[in-house]
């Protein structure tokens, strides 16, 4: 008897064939990614070792760097959490990977950032070194010391400013408010008048404040959607054809709206170049970049490009500040003996606050030891960008505690992680000031290695020295009139965080206090 098999029979095998063979294949890939991959001697947990997916979902969740934490407290100093990545915690490693000259790009993490900036070329997302460091150099006129001496009398008028309106917040708070939100108010209003010309008036509250927060919602995405399992296809889909406005959800639509917002005030900013030169309002940022050359073509900044760096610099510049300010405030008010000798650090060396200054005739500011100590310890605990920027390795495998990572390994150094291990740093979940001065009891000659909160080498943070300008006198001015006291209660010496969400830059609530203006005591 002839038995014939229908369609549905036909269809039934061969849905059974193409199961088997996607088992094989999964099965094939993950023997190869656990026993044959030359990344296989490296520990991590199973499933990292197999996909890059447990990575995607921290980033996207936002707690990326306390689970890379986690994971180098059950593995130790070197870990897999990437079928193809590997995360290090020592200061050979970040050597290795940010200081010297072998071979390794930024990793294509950064095309999705260039990408999501309009596709055109930034100091931050140049990959290779050589094109970053024509960009570098040229960038680097607007933070030159010349330049920052320009800056800070325009810097110090808006602190001065902004302790003006905390008074008025603290009468109209007496209960307390959160002190974070104005930290972000005050450094985008900074950087509005140094990179545009004019501030945006978000302390003052004629400005649109929230343009503050705009920036981690439209970081986010493209941060987490730099390490997605399929990252170049959805990438092509969000910003090469017209579905990305459909299906880019909330972040996309944050971050084509920051931008326009930036290119909106830079475009403000060109037009008005001619009577900001009359009127002698020209020295800054965009005034080094409007007239820059490039060193290889003797060609200005395109449109785009010019575009992409004053998105990267608002991001890089106002985020990362606003947040090493609001976290010194919360470790201060947290432990509040160290907020009482700072303090008395501050008032004994200015006798009124408008002394209070940051420039080369009085540089006594820029001296001051706790001061300078409190702030590099809040950027221990905290760092501004708290995980890791990822490097490729090429051309030839990398040395890297004495062993040979392969080329096409995407590697990196979390200063977060890094910040607490107990190799370079005693107690290190407590707030200790006291470990950066030569008075200190916890200060070890392998304290500094470990430290860095702006990146390290060549691609290190180019603002840097701006920023500690701002924290300075931020910190100081507003501690020389008022007490910080915490909105719940302090907890001294306890391992007490400023909790922050990775959004490639810090996102944090707080901190909630009160101020109360008080001279320190004697």
């Amino acid at each position: 008897m002839n038995h014939r098999l229908g369609p549905c029979s036909s269809s039934h095998g061969t849905a059974i064939c193409g199961a088997i063979l996607l088992a094989l294949i999964l099965a094939t890939v993950a023997v190869y990614r656990l026993r044959l991959h030359r990344l296989a001697p490296y520990p991590g947990p199973l499933l990292s070792r197999l996909t890059s997916i447990p990575n995607w979902y921290h980033a996207r969740k936002g707690d990326r760097h306390e689970w890379l934490c986690r994971l180098h407290s059950e593995y130790g100093p070197t870990v897999r959490f990437s079928h193809n990545s590997l995360s290090f915690t020592t200061t050979p490693a970040l050597d290795a990977i940010y200081r010297s000259k072998a071979h390794i790009i930024k990793s294509d993490w950064y095309q999705c950032v260039r990408d999501s900036a309009g596709g055109f070329e930034s100091t931050f997302t140049a990959r290779q070194k050589s094109r970053h460091a024509i960009k570098r150099r040229l960038l680097s006129h607007a933070f030159s010391e010349r330049a920052l001496r320009d800056y800070e009398p325009r810097i110090r008028a808006h602190v001065d400013c902004w302790i003006e309106r905390l008074a008025l917040e603290a009468k109209s708070c007496p209960i307390g408010f959160d002190l974070g939100d104005w930290c972000s108010y005050l450094i985008f209003d900074i950087l509005g008048d140094l990179a545009y010309g004019s501030s945006f008036g978000l302390v003052a509250g004629t400005g649109d404040r929230g343009v503050a927060a705009l920036v981690p919602k439209a970081t986010g995405g493209w941060y987490s959607l730099g390490y997605h399992p399929i990252t170049k296809l959805v990438r092509y889909i969000l910003f090469s054809t017209r579905l990305g406005p459909l299906l880019g959800g909330r972040s996309f639509h944050d971050n084509v709206q920051f931008r326009n917002f930036c290119l909106g005030k830079l475009k403000q900013r060109r037009q008005e170049a001619a009577k900001l030169a009359q009127e002698g309002r020209n020295q800054d940022m965009f005034a080094h970049l409007l007239n820059g050359q490039d060193p290889e073509t003797g060609e200005g900044y395109s449109t785009g490009d010019l575009a992409c760096e004053s998105v990267l610099l608002m991001v890089a510049g106002s985020q990362s500040t606003a947040g090493g300010l609001a976290a010194t405030f919360f470790y201060l008010a947290q432990n509040p003996s160290k907020l009482e000798r700072l303090r008395r650090e501050i008032h004994g060396a200015f006798d009124e606050e408008p002394d209070i200054r940051y420039d080369a005739a009085n540089c006594k500011l820029a001296s001051l030891p706790y001061l300078r100590a409190c702030i590099n310890e809040s950027l221990r605990l905290s760092p501004p960008t708290p995980g890791h920027l990822p490097r490729e390795v090429v051309g030839e495998d990398l040395p890297i505690e004495g062993r040979h990572v392969p080329v096409g390994t995407t590697v990196g150094v979390s200063p977060y992680v890094m910040h607490r291990s107990e190799t370079y740093f005693a107690e290190p979940l407590t707030y200790l000031p006291e470990r950066w001065t030569e008075q200190g009891t916890h200060v070890a000659h392998k304290t500094m290695p470990g430290f860095a909160p702006f990146g390290a080498g060549p691609t290190g943070c180019i603002g840097q020295q701006l920023a500690l300008m701002e924290l300075s006198l931020g910190v100081a001015k507003l501690l020389w009139r008022f007490n910080l006291v915490a909105d719940k209660g302090a907890q001294e010496g306890s391992a007490v965080e400023y909790k922050m969400r990775d959004r490639f830059v810090g996102q944090a609530e707080g901190p909630f206090v009160r101020l109360v203006q008080s001279l320190p005591e004697p």
